[in-house]
Formats: structure tokens, C-alpha cells, sequence
């Protein structure tokens, strides 16, 4: 070995993490990290800024703790997949387990690995593009897609904020739905009217998830919230319905999680009909109980398979599939049942906060932007005679 080779090898061991501070002219603190060298022998360097000298040595040693740990690569080596994998473990502590596993698969499943494994400063706008159209042949839909680009979005800003990226690759790309997507969400979506509601509920009477389907409907709640409601969040003497929980899903299990919003917990009221119909489904579950003895699993809940546990939400999906088949009408999603709630309460008079309140909506605009659906009686009733118009006004 040269002498100046060996002079490059010594150089490299002792400045590879070594760092600094120093005052910048605005008056913040600059803090550095040696954490490489490339080819050529020069070092590669990560930075950051702080407010004071304080905040900036104290930055310089977490990298430093990072990168003796080996979780500091130098920045024009990681790739995007490394990268996706670090901005999920920053999440964990700021979302619920059940969050967390929803966002780790959406990157495991609908991040390609090809795409994962080009390096991240490299990764441009056309290669998301790209993506977008591959999701859409995969037939996911474009809300799936759209929650995928909203992760990519926050790791890229992230990204930046390390000063790893200068810009970001996945802003300004929109993922809009195929006239396809839109005809069938806004079909699946759309408020019964009361002969499809009649129907329906003709034919699921003899079906194990009629008292469901009827508080759906009767209630307008959210599916998880349906299963979610307890036998001693039920008052039989007031009506009282208190919504605290919904049963979500985690890794494809269904488990108790929080309500969506902190609005969403909320006291509702229900009918004398819906309350009889609750009755006749609590004297079933303790017949059900009773019969099984040691095999049935008690877990205080309304709503519940045949042995007592916990309801997966998709087979709500399914009956109503099947049920909608056996009654002769198009199919609906779990969540008509709220908008057929929220748009009957409109139509028939009830002020738009209360209808908004008893959703458990944030704001009442979101209950009549988004729910709200114009019956067809409605637009017959509302005919507009020209003729009529130009006679009153002589």
C-alpha cells in the first residue's frame, strides 16, 4: 500500500462519524455528520440546522447514536424501500396498532419492488406515474390508491425535511377514479328508497343479521359502530343507545378499537320498533348462550357469531350481497344503510345539525354535502311549470 493510499485509508477511519457544530450567519445552529466516503475518497456528509448550540449538539448526537447503530446510511444510498420502512417506524408511536398494520400493508402490497429498491433520490414523478396506472390494472380502488400516494407524499416530506430530497416526487399527482369506479361507488352508496328498504328488509327476516341490518338502518351507523354497540350501552327503558367503540379489523381479525373521531361517541335513541327488535335479539343470544354452555364465548356484545365472538366485518358485506340477490334489487355497500338514515331524516323535515349530530359528523356540511341524496318523488314534486310562472306574475 502507497503511502498516500494508506494516508486516504487513515482519514477515512477517523473521519467517518466524526461531526460538528457550528453558528450559521441567520443565527442558527448547523450540525454535521461524516457518515461515508464515495469512490473518490470524499466524505459524505448529513446536516441539519437547530435554534441553538444546545438543540444542535444534541440533534448531532442522536445521528451519531444512529449511525454507530448502523440506521444512518449515507444519503445517496438509500433506497426508497429502506426509506418507506424508517418513515413507518416513525409513525408506530403516533397511531393505534390497527392503523400502523393498515399502513404497513398498503406499502408491503401495493409498493412494487422494483420501485422499492431504485434509490431514493432517484425516484421522480414518472415512476409514481407509472405506479398509479399499475394499481389501477390491479384493480384497486381509487381510494386504495389514493392512501397509498398519501403515505408516499408524507415520507417524501419527510425526506426533506432530513434534507435527503430537495422536492417531492409525489406531489401534484392526483389519483382520480375511472367513470367505472364512480358508477358503481356512487350506486353501492346511494340511499334506498322505500321500496328497495322494504324489500331488503322482507327478505332478510328469517336472516341471522336481521336485528343488525335493522339497527344499520334504523340508527344510520357507521359498520364498525354496529357491531361494535354492547348490551349495557342499550337502555330498554329510556331508549338510550350509547355508541362507544367499533369493532375494526387488525391483520385481517376483527378486534375493539376506538370510535373514528371524538365526535363519533355519541348517545342516540331508538324507535319503540328498533327496541322490540333488539329485545327479541338479546332473548335469542341467551337462549344461543345457554345451549352451548362452556362453548360459548361471552364478550358482552350485540352482535355476534354463533358461538359469541367477535363478528367479522365483511361477512356483514356478504349477507347483504346474498340478500340483495334473494330480494330482487341492486346491491348496496354496509354504509347505505347511513345514508338512507341521514337522507330520510332530511327529506322528511329534521334540522340538518341534529340529523349531523346523531351521525356523529364533525360538521353539519359534511352531513348534506356527502350524504345527502335527492330522492326521484322528490324531483317529480318539485316540476317547474314556465307557464304557471308567467300567469302569477301578470
Amino acid at each position: 500500500m502507497t503511502d498516500q493510499a494508506d494516508r486516504k485509508r487513515r482519514e477515512r477511519e477517523r473521519g467517518n462519524g466524526l461531526g460538528s457544530v457550528r453558528k450559521l450567519p441567520s443565527g442558527k445552529w448547523q450540525w454535521s455528520l461524516t457518515v461515508g466516503f464515495d469512490e473518490r475518497g470524499k466524505q459524505r456528509r448529513k446536516s441539519g440546522t437547530a435554534p441553538n448550540e444546545t438543540a444542535a449538539k444534541k440533534a448531532l448526537a442522536t445521528a451519531m447514536a444512529a449511525q454507530a447503530k448502523g440506521l444512518l446510511a449515507s444519503p445517496d444510498r438509500i433506497t426508497l424501500g429502506e426509506w418507506l420502512g424508517r418513515w413507518l417506524e416513525g409513525r408506530k408511536p403516533h397511531v393505534s396498532e390497527t392503523t400502523y398494520e393498515l399502513y404497513a400493508t398498503r406499502l408491503r402490497l401495493y409498493v412494487p419492488e422494483n420501485l422499492k429498491m431504485l434509490r431514493l433520490q432517484t425516484v421522480k414523478r414518472t415512476h409514481l406515474r407509472d405506479l398509479e396506472t399499475f394499481l389501477a390494472s390491479k384493480n384497486l380502488a381509487a381510494s386504495g390508491r389514493a392512501k397509498v400516494f398519501e403515505h408516499l407524499r408524507a415520507a417524501f416530506d419527510e425526506a426533506i425535511e432530513q434534507e435527503l430530497l430537495a422536492v417531492n416526487p409525489a406531489r401534484g399527482i392526483r389519483v382520480k377514479a375511472t367513470e367505472a369506479e364512480k358508477s358503481v361507488k356512487s350506486e353501492r352508496r346511494k340511499a334506498l328508497t322505500d321500496d328497495e328498504l322494504d324489500r331488503f328488509l322482507t327478505a332478510a327476516e328469517d336472516d341471522a343479521l336481521y336485528p343488525l341490518f335493522y339497527t344499520l338502518f334504523s340508527l344510520g351507523l357507521r359498520r364498525g359502530e354496529a357491531l361494535g354497540l354492547r348490551w349495557q350501552d342499550v337502555n330498554f327503558h329510556t331508549g338510550a343507545i350509547r355508541v362507544e367503540q367499533q369493532v375494526k379489523l387488525l391483520r385481517n381479525k376483527p378486534v375493539i378499537g376506538p370510535l373514528k373521531t371524538a365526535g363519533s361517541r355519541r348517545t342516540l335513541y331508538g324507535s319503540a320498533d328498533l327496541l322490540d327488535v333488539l329485545g327479541e335479539r338479546q332473548a335469542k343470544q341467551q337462549h344461543d348462550r345457554a345451549a352451548l354452555g362452556e362453548a360459548w364465548q361471552e364478550c358482552g356484545l350485540i352482535f355476534t357469531t354463533a358461538l359469541g365472538t367477535l363478528m367479522h366485518p365483511r361477512n356483514v358485506n356478504r349477507s347483504i350481497d346474498r340478500l340483495c340477490k334473494r330480494a330482487g334489487i341492486r346491491h348496496f355497500g354496509s354504509h347505505a344503510g347511513r345514508y338512507t338514515n341521514i337522507t330520510h331524516r332530511l327529506r322528511g323535515g329534521e334540522k340538518l345539525e341534529v340529523v349531523s349530530a346523531i351521525a356523529g359528523h364533525a360538521r353539519p356540511s359534511i352531513t348534506s354535502d356527502l350524504y345527502r341524496d335527492v330522492m326521484e318523488d322528490e324531483k317529480r314534486l318539485s316540476v317547474y311549470s314556465l307557464k304557471n310562472q308567467r300567469q302569477q306574475s301578470r
